[in-house]
C-alpha cells in the first residue's frame, strides 16, 4: 500500500512506531542551506567509499549511484564509544577531532543549526520523553568532559545542538532491508531527504507500505524494531538521519 499523506503507525502494545511528514522542509531552504552546504564535506565523503564489501552496506561503493558527482556515508557525533578502542568513557567520532577536516565539519554543522531547530522541536512533539532524555545526556556529558579533560569533546559539545548522540550524513546512498542493531525499540531515528529527484519510495516490508519519499520529507521510526529500505535515485538525494 502506498502513503502520500501524513501517517502515524501505532504497534501493538501502543506506542508510535513511525511518524510520517512528507514536503515538511521547504525546497527552497533545503536546496540553498541543506544540499549546498554539502561541498564542506565533500573531502570526507568521497574519503568514506569503501571497495570490494569493506565497510558494511553503509559505506561499500556498490550501494551508491554510479554516476553521482558527490556521493559517500559519514557519521558524526561528539561522544561515542569507538569500536576497537578501550578507552574507558566515550569519544568523539574522528572527524570532530583535531583533523584536517575539522574546520569544514564545525562549519557545516553550524550551517545545519537552524534546520536541526526544526528537527528537535519535531521530536519534542513526537517523543517528549526522548527529548528531554536526549537534553539530559548532552548536558550531563558537557560536565563529563571537563572532568575527563577530553578537549575534542569540550570543544564540539556546545556547537552540539541536538539532543541526538549521533548522525549520519548520506549522499547518493541505496540502503538495503535492515534493521538498526543498537538503538532501543521505543526510540524514533529522524530521517530526512532532501536535493534534487524526481520519484522515490521509503519501503517498509513488514508492514507491506511503502512511503513516497518526496524531497523534505521527515521520517521518525523505531529503526530497531521496523524492517526499512530505500532504492536507489536518479538524481542527487542526501539523507540527514539522526539517532541515540
Amino acid at each position: 500500500m502506498e502513503i502520500t499523506c501524513p501517517t502515524v503507525v501505532i504497534g501493538h502494545e501502543g506506542s508510535i512506531l513511525l511518524w510520517y511528514l512528507p514536503n515538511a522542509i521547504s525546497q527552497a531552504y533545503q536546496q540553498s542551506e541543506v544540499w549546498n552546504s554539502l561541498g564542506l564535506l565533500s573531502i570526507p565523503l568521497q574519503c568514506s567509499l569503501k571497495s570490494n564489501g569493506m565497510g558494511g552496506w553503509q559505506n561499500n561503493g556498490e550501494n551508491f549511484h554510479n554516476n553521482a558527482n558527490l556521493k559517500g556515508t559519514i557519521n558524526l557525533s561528539p561522544t561515542w564509544f569507538q569500536q576497537g578502542n578501550d578507552a574507558h568513557h566515550p569519544k568523539a567520532s574522528l572527524l570532530l577531532q583535531s583533523t584536517p577536516q575539522l574546520k569544514e565539519v564545525c562549519e557545516w554543522l553550524q550551517c545545519m543549526a537552524g534546520l536541526q531547530a526544526v528537527l528537535l522541536g519535531a521530536l519534542c512533539i513526537m517523543h517528549p520523553k526522548m527529548y528531554l532524555h536526549g537534553w539530559e545526556a548532552i548536558t550531563q556529558l558537557r560536565s563529563k568532559a571537563a572532568t575527563w579533560q577530553d578537549e575534542d569533546m569540550e570543544a564540539v559539545l556546545p556547537m552540539w545542538k541536538l539532543v541526538y548522540s549521533s548522525m549520519s550524513v548520506m549522499v547518493n546512498h541505496t540502503s538495503p532491508a535492515h534493521k538498526d542493531m543498537n538503538g532501543q525499540k521505543v526510540w524514533l531515528d529522524t530521517l530526512l531527504t532532501v536535493s534534487n529527484y524526481l520519484w522515490l519510495h521509503f519501503l517498509f516490508l513488514e508492514l507491506r507500505i511503502w512511503l513516497q519519499y518526496n524531497l523534505g520529507t521527515i521520517i521518525a521510526l523505531a529503526g530497531s524494531a521496523l524492517v526499512h529500505q530505500v532504492d536507489s535515485v536518479d538524481g542527487d538525494q542526501e539523507c540527514l538521519a539522526y539517532y541515540m
